[in-house]
């Protein structure tokens, strides 16, 4: 089957008109443009025999981008009129010759052909995109390949990262650090090509650059951290969107006869004398023995332009919503709109505040929609210079208290574990969690998209929301929301509302059809946001001295740590430097196994250092790791501890990870290491208060005895219902030691290497984690999987069902997409078959402490105990000391309880003044 074809019309249209000399007809017109797009167009069609394709051009139209920023494609010059004037000869030559043509007002042509392509790969088609754009790298996949069809070069995933040094899912984040002039991306200053190669490379996204900043040295690194919010529009601006409301079927697409009666008045017009007299050429596709009736030609072209016509007029209706907005300034309107507000039973709220932090914002308005025909927005303390007077903040608040306290009636919000951070800062605690529409989006599926309200309205109303830079501005100069003018700021809180209202009409219906994902949000996510509220408002307190003599000892011990390595080295040179460092080891030192980038530099990844068999590599592994704790912890959480208080208040995510398992940030506790010693001093520093102590309960070897109920497996259930220590047990057998002589490393080791072989660890793996050889690692797997056959059947049933429905499902009924499993790159199907095992095991984890967060803050003495950290398979609760015995076998029992499966759930609660001695 040849591929289905889609071509960048604009691209070829200004690529002809700058290629070609200005040729023109007798009459003035100039035709040069026309000539070489067409003649470009009918050469590819020569070569790949296409039976479906589309031709793609820009409007004239401002898009979302121009809106995001005023200075998108600000620099490009204005279109010589001698090129507009060959447009409609273009676009009517292209529709004769029975090709389709699309266009979409307020839509980028990359835009157009990211939706086609993305839909042709989904129905199992291979896609050749003709462009000379790079942005369009992005959209290269295994079925999805590029070329520029001047000069006859194609792009695939290889060619990509030969190119540009990247993969083509890094594109989007090449561009935003690079930046582009002619479209307006301003990038990241001091980053070109090579060093956003060189980063991407090392970090693997912008996501892993951005939380590395600090450890990225001069300039670039501190610019990094400066322009976050320049990143995040330049990330918005770089992205091609792949989902647009086309209102096009595959067969729409369809080339048809060409309309041989309107070529010839074309080439006639147009003085193009080869290609008229071609048009009675026998053996001439466009000739008359191809061409079909005016009738059908008619029907075809009207056909198009309906469906054009039907995604313009849909697109539109969806971004005007057919809603009112109002706001309410006046005591009238006020106790009119309050009538309302307390006879409903359910609406929709979002808050408008002065930060995104909720530590320390305060509401500026909030806004409200009772349907999706209008939204109200209550401003309360707009206080820029002219702003009207408003209603008294204070007043209002305490008159809609008992409102949103009222358990009884249903809320509606997009995050609502924000708002009622708001709310609760106000002295208003949120009550009748209903329906939170970015854990709705989350729960549906967690990878279609990310779930911020801009991007679910877009996927799921095709709704182009307007974002807060649009309004706010930017960078240093962006206001605060206080500060913008009431008349754009109400029109931008009450879409807020009503797309949230909009959000949950579609995402109640879709979650409707699949009961046990409705059950997720009601049962799970919707109560546990209530919980970790409480959690993020409770903190945790930290030994701030502590932390600070850490810091000392860390600095001592990270320059001892250069101070070996410069004198192995034999020269001084920067260690944190990657470029310097690569240069050392692999010219200097000349050590084997150097992997030069595309950037021309030596890779220095830990993956990298970890094969090197040298003393001077573990130094730098040491020095690294260290130098991140010091940044990260013991000068980060210092710096974002409670000024008053010395607590810590870490922010808990929902709606990030693929699994369903919870991250933290500011401060992320989730990725301190625990196994080491270093990681465990840093967790000396958590303390509970005078009179109190933490409690650490954790699920002891939950995703193998989730393997266990999964797979059925005789052994591994017989081991866990008898009680047996499975890893000390492996340990055993590996490193041939009596089994009461296993050490808790060993333990350790073992578990790695249990858990390995689960997600698909290769003999390869084992050598490099045991030092086994490959024989002794292909012996172990064969030993192992003789052992537990049911797990070998388990592994295989996955990546069938995976490959058959496109997800996974955990113990609750979460759907868990697996949209690489039947990649034919093999690299990347095995990783999606490893995901895919992981998944239902992970998943189920994530859902089973969630479930017992639930359980659990409801048996906690409220005035005495308080539920403050969890971590992966752990909850850190702080309690007063004279309780604690008791209520350690209380939370025991309810975590154990809370899911039955058939090996028992086992938790292991420890206690301490300090987080490391409650383990």
């Amino acid at each position: 089957m040849p591929p289905f074809v889609l071509v960048d019309g604009s691209y070829f249209l200004f690529r002809a008109f700058h290629a070609l000399p200005p040729l023109t007809t007798s009459t003035g017109l100039q035709t040069n443009a026309i000539r070489g797009a067409i003649s470009a167009i009918q050469k590819l069609m020569r070569r790949v025999q296409p039976t479906h394709m589309a031709v793609i051009f820009d409007t004239p139209e401002p898009t979302f981008r121009h809106q995001l920023s005023p200075i998108y494609k600000g620099d490009r010059p204005s279109m010589p009129d001698e090129l507009a004037q060959q447009i409609p000869y273009l676009h009517a030559l292209i529709r004769a010759l029975g090709i389709p043509l699309h266009m979409l007002p307020g839509a980028e042509a990359d835009d157009i052909i990211g939706t086609l392509a993305k839909r042709a790969e989904a129905a199992g088609h291979q896609v050749l995109i003709s462009t000379g754009d790079k942005d369009m790298a992005q959209l290269v996949t295994e079925k999805v390949t590029l070329e520029d069809s001047f000069k006859d070069k194609p792009m695939n995933i290889e060619g990509v990262i030969e190119k540009f040094g990247v993969r083509p899912d890094q594109i989007i984040d090449y561009l935003t650090l690079m930046g582009d002039a002619s479209d307006g991306i301003k990038g990241v200053p001091g980053v070109g090509a090579k060093t956003a190669a060189k980063l991407l490379n090392e970090y693997g996204n912008l996501q892993n650059i951005i939380a590395n900043a600090d450890n990225i040295k001069g300039k670039v690194g501190l610019n990094i951290k400066e322009n976050q919010d320049g990143i995040k529009l330049d990330h918005q601006l770089a992205s091609i969107i792949i989902d647009l409301d086309m209102g096009l079927t595959y067969d729409d697409l369809k080339l048809t006869d060409p309309n041989v009666e309107e070529l010839r008045n074309l080439y006639t017009e147009l003085e193009f004398r080869n290609q008229l007299q071609s048009l009675d050429h026998p053996n001439n596709p466009n000739s008359t023995a191809y061409k079909q009736t005016s009738k059908q030609i008619e029907k075809t072209a009207q056909n198009t332009e309906k469906n054009n016509d039907q995604a313009i007029s849909s697109s539109v209706d969806d971004q005007l919503g057919q809603a009112t907005y109002h706001t309410i300034l006046t005591q009238a309107d006020w106790e009119q709109f309050f009538k309302r507000l307390s006879t409903e039973k359910r609406f929709a709220i979002d808050t408008e505040t002065t930060s995104l932090d909720y530590r320390v914002a305060e509401i500026v308005g909030f806004s409200v929609a009772f349907d999706a025909k209008d939204a109200y927005y209550i401003p309360l303390a707009h206080d820029y210079e002219g702003a009207p007077e408003q209603l008294n903040r204070d007043v209002i608040l305490q008159h809609i208290k008992p409102i949103l306290e009222d358990v009884t009636v249903e809320k509606i919000g997009h995050h609502l574990k924000y708002d009622a951070h708001i709310f609760e800062n106000h002295g208003i605690h949120l009550q009748g969690w209903y329906f939170d529409t970015m854990l709705a989006s989350y729960v549906l599926n967690s990878v279609a998209t990310r779930h911020g309200m801009d991007d679910v309205a877009r996927v799921y109303l095709s709704h182009l929301t307007t974002s807060f830079e649009q309004i706010a501005g930017k960078g240093v100069k962006q206001k605060t929301f206080n500060q913008i003018e009431l008349e754009t700021a109400a029109h931008y809180a009450a879409e807020d509302a009503h797309v949230t209202y909009r959000l949950y009409e579609v995402l109640n219906r879709k979650l409707k059809e699949i009961p046990e994902l409705s059950g997720i949000l009601h049962n799970i996510e919707m109560p546990v946001a209530r919980v970790l509220t409480i959690m993020e408002e409770n903190g945790i307190a930290l030994n701030l001295a502590f932390l600070d003599q850490l810091s000392v000892d860390f600095a001592e011990t990270i320059q001892n740590l250069e101070n070996q390595i410069i004198e192995i080295a034999g020269e001084s040179f920067n260690v944190g430097s990657p470029k310097q460092v690569g240069e050392v080891l692999f010219e200097k030192l000349g050590l084997k196994g150097g992997k030069k980038t595309a950037t021309g530099q030596y890779s220095t990844s830990e993956a990298i250092l970890e094969k090197i068999d040298h003393p001077i590599t573990s130094l730098i592994i040491e020095y690294r790791g260290l130098t991140k704790l010091k940044s990260t912890y013991t000068e980060g959480l210092s710096k974002q501890a409670n000024n008053e208080t010395h607590r810590v208040h870490t922010s808990y995510h929902q709606a990030l990870t693929a699994t369903g398992r919870l991250s933290s940030t500011d401060p992320n506790l989730q990725n301190i290491p625990v196994r080491e010693e270093i990681g465990r001093q840093i967790r000396k520093a958590f303390i509970a208060p005078q009179g109190r102590v933490l409690l650490a309960a954790d699920y002891s070897q939950i995703e193998l005895r989730l393997m266990a109920h999964f797979s059925q497996d005789e052994a591994l259930v017989h081991a866990f219902n008898h009680g047996q220590d499975v890893h000390r047990r492996t340990a055993s057998e590996v490193l041939g030691v009596a089994l009461e002589d296993v050490t808790n490393d060993q333990r350790r080791q073992a578990k790695a290497v249990n858990f390995g072989l689960l997600y698909g660890m290769s003999e390869f793996g084992l050598i490099r984690q045991l030092g086994f050889t490959r024989e002794e690692s292909q012996n172990y797997i064969k030993q192992y999987f003789h052992r537990y056959p049911g797990i070998y059947e388990y592994m295989q049933r996955t990546r069938q069902v995976a490959s058959e429905q496109g997800f996974v499902e955990t113990i609750m009924g979460r759907r868990l997409y697996t949209p690489d499993i039947d990649a034919r790159n093999m690299m990347v199907r095995k990783a999606a078959e490893r995901a895919a095992i992981n998944a239902p095991l992970q998943g189920s984890a994530a859902e089973i402490i969630k479930m017992a967060m639930i359980e659990v803050d409801k048996i906690l003495p409220k005035d005495q105990a308080k539920l403050l950290l969890q971590v992966h398979d752990e909850l850190v609760f702080e309690v007063d000391e004279v309780i604690a015995d008791e209520l350690a076998k209380q939370i025991q029992d309810v975590m154990q309880k809370v899911c039955t499966l058939s090996v028992p759930l086992l938790v292991e609660v420890g206690k301490g003044n300090n987080w490391d001695e409650a383990h």
